[in-house]
């Protein structure tokens, strides 16, 4: 019963209705690119297993859940849900230096202001926690934004 409970909590019931072995195939394959992510790793245990690693602290553990609940593993990738609602796709550390590069340097090309850029990297679909701190390092480091 606490289970069920959890996972309508965490808004992942696609897991409830699965039986054990599919369970445990789709969380190997959903998970496979986030499970060696510093940024990720405890989160998709928590989401698997609907509980902290064993041995961490009582106040992590709840930090955790709580930052679990924004997530979620869809479809053989690994999404966070913004304040509206809207899934967005988590990206590890090497995608999302690409996509912050496309959009200063690439496609996406301008000289912007932090929020610009970041508010433009959220509405096309794309989040990594470090999101915001990056955006600022590229921006304060490139010398035609400074200028611009």
């Amino acid at each position: 019963m606490m289970a069920k409970s959890n996972l309508h909590a965490l808004d992942i019931n696609l897991i409830a209705a699965m039986s054990k072995e599919d369970e445990d195939s789709l969380l190997v394959q959903a998970s496979e690119n986030f499970l060696h992510s510093p940024w990720y790793s405890d989160i998709v245990y928590v989401l698997q297993h609907l509980s902290p690693p064993s041995g961490m602290a009582k106040n992590k553990s709840r930090t955790l859940k709580l930052k679990a609940a924004k997530f979620c593993i869809m479809n053989n990738a690994l999404y966070w849900k913004d304040l509206g609602g809207i899934l967005l796709n988590c990206l590890v550390e090497e995608e999302e230096k690409q996509v912050r590069d496309d959009f200063h340097k690439g496609d996406y090309e301008g000289q912007l202001f932090l929020k610009t850029m970041a508010n433009k990297i959220l509405r096309a679909g794309y989040y990594w926690p470090t999101l915001f701190a990056d955006v600022y390092k590229t921006i304060t480091s490139c010398h035609e934004c400074q200028i611009f």
